[in-house]
């Protein structure tokens, strides 16, 4: 509900330059940036179960904030951002104790879970989404009600789950040696560094252009708004539910490094088709074909991450990867915001394109990413 929201207030209601929404971006996700190392060292120390409880509740904090300054008419681009630094803060947290939980509680058959937990997660970021696209109509003061109370249902859905434990950890280690610690496991890893270098190029990128160059699309090119902007992240996000799905019912990719290389490949080719004078649906349907690249991209690296991690290491390598995605994500939503703001948003979308080819060609040249088998799955 976020991704429709959040730049719908911005974009449309506020009516900010692409640089603005750049900016706002960047709070949404630079909090995650800058601490999600912290929470993964916190996942690895403490009980995941509890921590999740706890998160969850304190996100249904910023939403009904968020609706009470619009019901007071107090809306302001400096209130939507402190929502979104509020969110962004405590996704830093979550997402580590969400990944970690995964494989503690996970005995075997670990990439089918990976991909069962992204396919669940992306579903629900389609309902998500389905729900935004009615703010235009209904406004985003009960939009923002229910997701404070979906996110209450989280601290409920975690509550079921059977407790764990934090893993052993060396006695006397400092938060910063954990850190450190977490880093350099992922530097000298030949498995895992080579696709945090990728995902960091996604967020970069492909996320980057998506959180700022469509909304602008949106606006500008096409006189839309939050329902023309749903529809488009429907359909992204209906491709990746779908490449998510097939990869639950299919056996063990044996080339995960080499599936994602040709994914982002053809990404690169997609998100510069999008911006040549293309009709909607012409633009909905890439953006179709561009959401089936990242659930092969997505499910695939984050299974490579869940499996090539040692256990007592894995939330911290988790929020590696993680900020990876996220830190590119915030750097690329700036850096785009200003070329749109100077070339407009159909020629923007040359240069992340351009670059990701750079990133790719690389990786496939220096790195293994392009020969390496499939890990076995822990039993």
């Amino acid at each position: 509900m976020a991704s429709i929201l959040f730049p719908w207030l911005v974009a449309v209601v506020l009516h900010e330059s692409p640089q603005r929404i750049g900016l706002a971006q960047l709070a949404l996700m630079g909090p995650s940036t800058a601490l999600l190392l912290i929470g993964g060292s916190v996942a690895d120390r403490k009980d995941c179960r509890q921590l999740l409880m706890r998160y969850h509740l304190w996100a249904m904090l910023p939403p009904l904030a968020l609706a009470g300054a619009i019901a007071a008419d107090l809306a302001s681009y400096p209130v939507v951002l402190v929502y979104g630094l509020a969110l962004g803060t405590l996704s830093a947290f979550v997402m580590p104790a969400r990944d970690s939980l995964l494989t503690r509680m996970v005995t075997g058959g670990l990439p089918r879970a990976v991909a069962l937990a992204a396919a669940a997660q992306f579903v629900f970021q389609l309902a998500g989404i389905a729900l935004a696209g009615a703010a235009g109509a209904i406004g985003p003061v009960p939009l923002l009600v229910v997701q404070s109370v979906i996110l209450g249902t989280g601290a409920l859905t975690a509550w079921r789950l059977r407790a764990a434990p934090p893993l052993p950890v060396a006695q006397g280690e400092s938060r910063l040696a954990a850190i450190r610690e977490g880093l350099r496991v992922v530097v000298h890893s030949p498995r895992i560094f080579p696709i945090v270098v990728a995902i960091a190029a996604v967020g970069m990128f492909y996320v980057g252009s998506f959180v700022v160059v469509m909304p602008v699309l949106v606006r500008d090119a096409y006189g839309g708004g939050a329902a023309e902007l749903a529809m488009l992240n429907f359909c992204f996000w209906g491709g990746t539910v779908a490449a998510t799905l097939a990869q639950v019912h299919r056996r063990t990719i044996e080339r995960p490094g080499r599936a994602v290389l040709v994914s982002l490949t053809c990404g690169a080719g997609i998100l510069a088709a999008m911006g040549l004078p293309n009709p909607f649906w012409a633009l909905v349907g890439l953006a179709t074909v561009w959401g089936i690249g990242a659930g092969v991209t997505m499910t695939q690296t984050r299974t490579i991450a869940q499996m090539a991690a040692p256990d007592s290491h894995r939330a911290r390598v988790l929020a590696v990867f993680q900020l990876g995605l996220l830190g590119g994500s915030a750097a690329g939503a700036v850096a785009i915001g200003y070329v749109v703001g100077a070339v407009g948003p159909n020629q923007a979308v040359i240069y992340p394109a351009a670059g990701m080819l750079c990133v790719l060609a690389w990786l496939a040249l220096r790195s293994s990413m392009w020969r390496q088998e499939a890990l076995e799955s822990p039993t």
